[in-house]
This record gives structure tokens, sequence and C-alpha cells, in this order.
């Protein structure tokens, strides 16, 4: 006589939840929105610099000490300055945004 399998059919047994892809999704989700915080920011800066660059170049030549050499390029400090800067920005942007969303999340959990 062969015996069934306790955990199979027994109606007791409490569901095995498994909340590894709702975390993998979050997690997702998580590097997605700060990437791409960072991601926008850096072409909105890249674009803030370069058109400070072409249409304001003496405010970059002011900044920086070696601007009034012949060699130096307001665009492309322009393109530099705003892209590492929008980076950045749009980095602590993003961490911000999902500190809060997990914030949210974490009270709204303890609510219910």
């Amino acid at each position: 006589m062969r015996l069934k399998s306790m955990t199979s059919d027994n109606p007791y047994n409490s569901p095995q939840h498994s909340d590894r892809g709702a975390s993998l999704s979050l997690l997702t989700w998580t590097i997605s929105a700060v990437f791409g915080s960072a991601f926008l920011g850096g072409a909105i800066g890249l674009g803030l610099g370069a058109a400070l660059g072409s249409f304001a170049p003496g405010y970059y030549r002011s900044v920086f000490s070696n601007g009034d050499s012949p060699n130096f390029d307001p665009v492309a400090v322009g393109i530099g300055q705003g892209l590492t800067q929008g980076v950045v920005f749009g980095a602590v942007v993003g961490l911000i945004l999902v500190a809060m969303f997990y914030w949210f999340r974490s009270r709204s959990q303890a609510h219910s």
C-alpha cells in the first residue's frame, strides 16, 4: 500500500508564497528609476551646457583660469560640465524619488 504525500493533499498546510518575483521587479524598478533619472538629467544638462557655451561663451571663459587661451572651447567645456552635473543631479533626484517611494510603501503597509 502506498501512502500519499501529506504536503500535496493536506488542506491545513499554509500555502508557500514566494516574494522573489515581486522583490526582483521592485529592484528592477529601483535601478531603472535611478539610472533613468540620471540619463534624463545628463541629457538636459548636456543641452543646457552646450547652449550656454554657444550663446554665452564669456561665462565659461570667465569661470576657468585658462578661458582666454586660444585653444579654449567653451562649447566643449559646456557639454562636459552640463553632462557631468546633470548626471549627478539626476541620480540624486532618482535616489530621492526611490527613497520617497519606499517610505510611502512602508507607511502604507504599516497601516494595512
